[in-house]
């Protein structure tokens, strides 16, 4: 006994009118979720006005004006000591602000041919109040992350 399905058109088109329609609705709320509870895979400095040797290396340290103005181009910039040794190095720094639409600003990869670790952008953000995070990854260490508050104006992006 086989089963035979035949797809009409107007099968094809039921399905995926549900599928236009489920598929958006549960992605909005598993994604952000996902990408909020990851955030405890993460080393911080423990006292941000007196870092540990070990936090002094791998804690990011980013760069971005309090108060932004206009959203679509907040000037960024990122810089470690971090050594660039071929078997101890960072391997990439990635931005991320969870208030914005869009969560992930850029992800930078580096090797020890780089020499060190520094990069200025625009990144784009949504209007108000957000945290702007910055994950360092380290080869031997681990992800190192900080993070920055951010006030956008009300017209901004």
């Amino acid at each position: 006994m086989s089963l035979e399905i035949t797809c009409t058109r107007r099968r094809f088109l039921k399905y995926a009118t549900i599928g236009g329609i489920a598929v958006p609705m549960f992605t909005g709320l598993v994604v952000p979720t996902a990408l909020q509870a990851s955030m405890g895979n993460f080393n911080f400095a423990r006292d941000p006005e007196n870092m540990s040797d070990m936090e002094k290396l791998h804690v990011p340290d980013m760069t971005l004006p309090p108060v932004i103005e206009d959203g679509a181009q907040a000037p960024l910039t990122v810089e470690m000591d971090h050594p660039m040794d071929p078997d101890h190095y960072i391997k990439s720094i990635q931005i991320l602000n969870f208030a914005d639409p869009v969560v992930i600003k850029g992800k930078f990869y580096f090797t020890p041919v780089n020499g060190s670790v520094y990069f200025g952008t625009q990144i784009r953000l949504a209007g108000g109040d957000g945290t702007v995070w910055c994950i360092a990854e380290c080869n031997q260490h681990g992800k190192w992350a900080s993070s920055q508050d951010v006030k956008v104006a009300a017209g901004g992006c």
